[in-house]
């Protein structure tokens, strides 16, 4: 049986709701017994109860950032405080808008523009609510920069953090590492499970490690190049029954 990591938005999300037949598709693969886990850059208060309406319970978060695999923590990998801190300083220093993901909450740090707005617009997110405070003892998954000069100046100031471009909106800051393989790398280990049996299906820039940390990387038709060249297969696009096409190329369905 095949284990199969799906990301969300633009592979089983289009325009924010279940992309036409994914349900359908998610529902055949756990039918026939494989196992389906949702890899996503999103999270936890960013999921909506799309898991729950997909019928999916485990979930690598937050780019790799944490894996809730059986109803439990697996795996968790979150920023470090006081990185918070002098980012939030730099961001200051040099005026730049910063959105930080929290746990619970999704706050823009600094909103001089509408980047973090057409950021969220586009993940069709609920748009981060502005708070210019540091808070030292809470846990942070991910942050996220709009610009390409601003992520050219200050990459160096910051050894310990990846910043990877999720979209042409925006840049998701993790700690440095390989974001959704490291997640992922956790549930094939907890598993036991043969490489040879993993599928991961994505869209986007983030989306590169997992395709190589698994059996065999599918990229969607609306996929960036980049992800395509690396894929051992390209499907078709999201609202043109991307999962499903791929499922069924592989025999899965």
């Amino acid at each position: 049986m095949a284990l199969i990591f799906l990301d969300l938005d633009n592979t089983v999300l289009y325009k924010g709701r279940p992309a036409p037949g994914i349900k359908e598709t998610i529902k055949q693969l756990k039918n026939n017994g494989h196992k389906v886990v949702i890899a996503t850059g999103r999270n936890p208060n960013l999921i909506y109860g799309i898991d729950q309406e997909l019928g999916i319970e485990d979930m690598v978060l937050a780019n790799g950032g944490m894996v809730i695999f059986d109803n439990q923590i697996i795996w968790e990998n979150y920023i470090k405080t006081e990185t918070i801190k002098r980012m939030m300083d730099v961001a200051d220093k040099e005026k730049f808008d910063l959105v930080v993901e929290y746990l619970d909450e999704y706050i823009s740090y600094r909103k001089d523009t509408s980047l973090s707005d057409d950021f969220s617009k586009n993940y069709h997110l609920d748009i981060a609510r502005l708070d210019h405070n540091y808070y030292p003892n809470r846990i942070v998954f991910a942050m996220v920069v709009f610009e390409d000069e601003v992520v050219n100046k200050i990459t160096h100031l910051f050894p310990e953090l990846q910043f990877n471009k999720s979209s042409s909106f925006g840049y998701d800051i993790n700690p440095k590492g390989d974001l959704k393989a490291e997640g992922i790398n956790a549930v094939i280990k907890y598993l036991d499970y043969p490489i040879e049996n993993t599928f991961a299906v994505g869209d986007n820039f983030n989306d590169m490690t997992m395709l190589k940390a698994v059996g065999h990387g599918i990229a969607m038709g609306n996929a960036v190049d980049k992800l395509k060249q690396i894929a051992e297969y390209v499907t078709t696009d999201v609202n043109d029954n991307g999962v499903y096409n791929a499922m069924k190329h592989y025999n899965l369905i």
